[in-house]
C-alpha cells in the first residue's frame, strides 16, 4: 500500500482507518527522531503528521461519543426495567 500525498486518506481518496493513521504517525516520528530527513522534510513531515494527528483525534472522539450514546441507552433500559419492578440489569 503506497502513502497518500493526502494525509489521513488512501491515494483512492478514503479514509484511513484509526491503526493506520497512527502507524503513519509512529514512522514519521522514527524518521525525524533518527535524523533520517532534512530541514525542510521533518517541516513537511510535521505538518503531514498534524493530519494524521487530526484523523486519529477525529476517530477517537467518534467512538467516545459512540460509547456515551451506548451507555446512556443501556442506562435507559435499566431505568425502564427497574420501574417494571424488575431487578437491576447489570451493566455490560
Amino acid at each position: 500500500m503506497g502513502v497518500s500525498k493526502r494525509p489521513g486518506k488512501h491515494g483512492d481518496g478514503t479514509e484511513l482507518s484509526f491503526e493506520e493513521a497512527l502507524a503513519q504517525l509512529e514512522a514519521i516520528v522514527e524518521k525525524i527522531e533518527g535524523g533520517e530527513v532534512g530541514l525542510e522534510s521533518a517541516l513537511a513531515e510535521c505538518e503531514r503528521g498534524e493530519s494524521l494527528l487530526k484523523r486519529c483525534r477525529d476517530v477517537l472522539e467518534r467512538a467516545e461519543q459512540k460509547v456515551e450514546e451506548l451507555s446512556a441507552k443501556a442506562g435507559d433500559r435499566g431505568k425502564e426495567e427497574d420501574e417494571d419492578g424488575e431487578e437491576d440489569a447489570a451493566p455490560f
